[in-house]
């Protein structure tokens, strides 16, 4: 009987745990880090508490950037790429902002 009350809390406890979104690796949520890029180019970026969102601020303005998909947030004409080959990227209008960027 009690296999029957402890299967849909094991069930609930997994479903949970994938709803749920991790700030993107480098970034705490609600604080902006300032990261610095490939050729001395730099940029700061604060993610939204649930991830779904981050907030950038670089040589073009500053913008809310919403998920479109895991690592890739645009809005605004940006795109920051948080996962792949390592570091992070920003591109602005399709031209990269900054490449190889890591937090400060």
């Amino acid at each position: 009987m009690k296999f029957v009350i402890a299967a849909p809390l094991i069930a609930l406890g997994l479903l949970s745990g994938c709803a749920t979104t991790s700030v993107p690796a480098g970034m705490s949520a609600g604080k902006f880090v300032s990261f610095t890029c490939e050729g001395g180019k730099m940029f700061s970026a604060r993610a939204a508490e649930d991830s779904k969102s981050v907030r950038v601020r670089g040589h073009h303005g500053s913008a809310e950037l919403d998920m479109k998909s895991d690592g890739v947030y645009e809005g605004d004409g940006y795109t920051l790429m948080t996962k792949g080959a390592g570091a992070v990227t920003l591109m602005h209008s399709g031209k990269t902002e900054g490449k190889g960027c890591k937090p400060a």
